[in-house]
């Protein structure tokens, strides 16, 4: 039961991001894909809001939420989706930071065991 219940959920976050993809490549005013209008509103809205960036409106949440599921699957280096470069950018130095504070930790426990070693063999 759990499991056609996640596969349901993952085939609508599929499906949002589909979603976002046909929106920001459609100039059609008449478009039928279902809800194009709505995302591509949201957008345009996102885009003007002044309190977005503070996390206050819930509409710009809705926008950041899209976003963040299309932009760590993206293998557009020049992707088209407003701020899906800026969020992989973001998670690329989040993931630097994180692999050099890992190394610097690695680099500490071998120099630890390494004075260690020395000192219990002299």
């Amino acid at each position: 039961m759990g499991e056609e219940s996640d596969l349901g959920e993952y085939e609508q976050l599929r499906d949002m991001v589909d979603l976002l993809v046909h929106a920001s490549q459609c100039c059609s005013p008449h478009c039928q894909y279902p809800n194009c209008r709505k995302v591509n509103w949201l957008f345009r809205h996102g885009n003007e809001c002044k309190r977005g960036h503070f996390g206050v409106c819930v509409l710009c949440k809705k926008m950041w939420y899209l976003l963040q599921l299309h932009a760590p699957s993206c293998k557009e280096p020049e992707c088209h989706i407003s701020r899906c470069r800026d969020l992989k950018e973001h998670s690329r130095r989040l993931q630097q930071e994180t692999d050099a504070r890992h190394r610097a930790s690695v680099e500490g426990i071998l120099r630890q065991t390494a004075a260690d070693i020395a000192g219990n063999s002299g």
